[in-house]
């Protein structure tokens, strides 16, 4: 007997799903970041960005996907005008859906959702560190751009970009 591959959904969130957005921060951030960072930052950054109320506020202005798997989120990505460009703040995957190409169909939304809203470039950043985020975005078609140091033992973000086409530029090539 064949069983059915599951079904994979990536659509805009709803608040129904806040409570799972948030589950997805908490279930990724402690694996993703105690080895590179530690646990005093990881506490900083899931009672910062990963509450219920930060969560329910991109949800409500429109900024966050989810991936469901038969029905449940395994993930989300949550992105945002800043500066003339699109940011994605957030893309992460549940641990036991990972290596399934959720990610990858996450970061395809965002993509086509910024290039349809005409943005000319969407950026990113990860913590120093965090190898497989790299590669993954990498693997997107992002470039290295900038390294930005807080200090006070916050790990430094490494930005990167990726253009898109335009109305005016269908190739994304710079004129």
């Amino acid at each position: 007997m064949t069983r059915a591959l599951p079904e994979i959904v990536v659509r805009p969130a709803t608040v129904e799903d806040v409570d799972a957005v948030v589950a997805v921060g908490h279930g990724t951030w402690p694996a993703t970041y105690v080895p590179i960072v530690g646990e005093d930052y990881v506490a900083m950054g899931l009672a910062k960005w990963w509450t219920r109320d930060t969560c329910l506020r991109a949800v409500e202005l429109g900024r966050t996907t989810v991936a469901t798997v038969d029905g449940v989120v395994a993930g989300c990505a949550v992105a945002g005008p800043h500066g003339g460009d699109l940011v994605l703040w957030k893309l992460y995957v549940l641990p036991a859906h990972q290596g399934r190409g959720i990610g990858h169909r996450l970061m395809e939304s965002v993509v086509a959702a910024a290039t349809a809203d005409g943005y000319p470039r969407i950026r990113l950043s990860y913590i120093d560190g965090n190898e497989r985020a790299h590669r993954f975005y990498l693997a997107h078609a992002f470039v290295d751009d900038h390294r930005e140091t807080e200090g006070h033992g916050i790990p430094d973000a490494l930005w990167m970009t990726r253009d898109l086409p335009t109305r005016h530029d269908p190739k994304g090539e710079l004129p």
